[in-house]
């Protein structure tokens, strides 16, 4: 069932760069990757998909409501955000920044419950237990991406959008997050995120829409966008594409 529809959508920075009649559907329970080179257009689609800008033209509608109508609470309990860069501007703990997510699940301002075991499940997916009582901005970059990653968990969402899904995180890290969110697809959520990181995207990804300078050239299963023609003309570069020996995902040989 498609989840997320993107018909005809507009949008520019000046005449610096623009997103032109651009066209995309995610489905839901898929794990939908968006990859290209920088400035291709990549987190300002995910901007303008979260409300945090506002298209010239097109439209954007989330389980076939009209992003529009949609109050930014109620967009909150049905997508969780993870930015790339977040710095908070006081000294938060680790739990405090994951409680954050819980802002979507109050039902009125002065509602300040903790779901506990919610919490827990978070800290111990993103292996920061041990860290909960730490102040955020001394956590290692890596370590405050899985606090962020912790605090999407937490907010139980049934879609999950990240900027740079496994930014700053080394490869035992990346793996162990990406195959919890490939099982959160498994029960029915839906995960969207951009890669810098192609094969990662390869690897776990059911689909993935390959954007250059705004526009989308390529969207498909893995082995039909990761190709050697594709990414040499996208990229620049030569590489060689050959099939996983064993789980068949593309790998790209530079």
């Amino acid at each position: 069932m498609e989840i997320v529809s993107i018909r005809h959508l507009v949008f520019s920075y000046g005449d610096n760069f623009s997103i032109s009649e651009l066209n995309l559907s995610i489905n839901e329970g898929e794990f939908f990757g968006i990859i290209g080179p920088n400035g291709s257009g990549k987190t300002t689609l995910l901007s303008l998909i979260m409300k945090f800008m506002k298209p010239k033209a097109g439209d954007i509608s989330v389980y076939g409501k009209d992003l529009r109508m949609i109050s930014h609470k109620n967009l909150a309990q049905t997508i969780a955000y993870i930015a790339q860069d977040f710095n908070p501007a006081y000294d938060f703990t680790v739990e405090e920044i994951v409680e954050m997510g819980g802002i979507a699940r109050v039902k009125g301002f002065f509602d300040t419950r903790v779901y506990e075991e919610d919490l827990e499940n978070a800290l111990r997916t993103t292996n920061l237990l041990n860290y909960r009582k730490r102040i955020f901005s001394t956590l290692s970059g890596g370590q405050q991406r899985r606090a962020l990653i912790a605090r999407a968990i937490y907010q139980n969402t049934p879609i999950i959008v990240a900027d740079e899904l496994v930014n700053h995180l080394d490869l035992g890290q990346s793996l162990k997050v990406m195959d919890y969110l490939k099982s959160l697809t498994g029960m029915g959520k839906t995960v969207v995120g951009t890669f810098h990181d192609i094969m990662i995207a390869g690897k776990y990804c059911n689909r993935i829409a390959l954007m250059k300078n705004g526009q989308i050239l390529k969207v498909g299963e893995p082995s039909e966008v990761l190709t050697k023609e594709i990414i040499s003309e996208v990229y620049d570069v030569e590489v060689d594409v050959m099939p996983h020996p064993q789980k068949n995902y593309p790998i790209v040989l530079i």
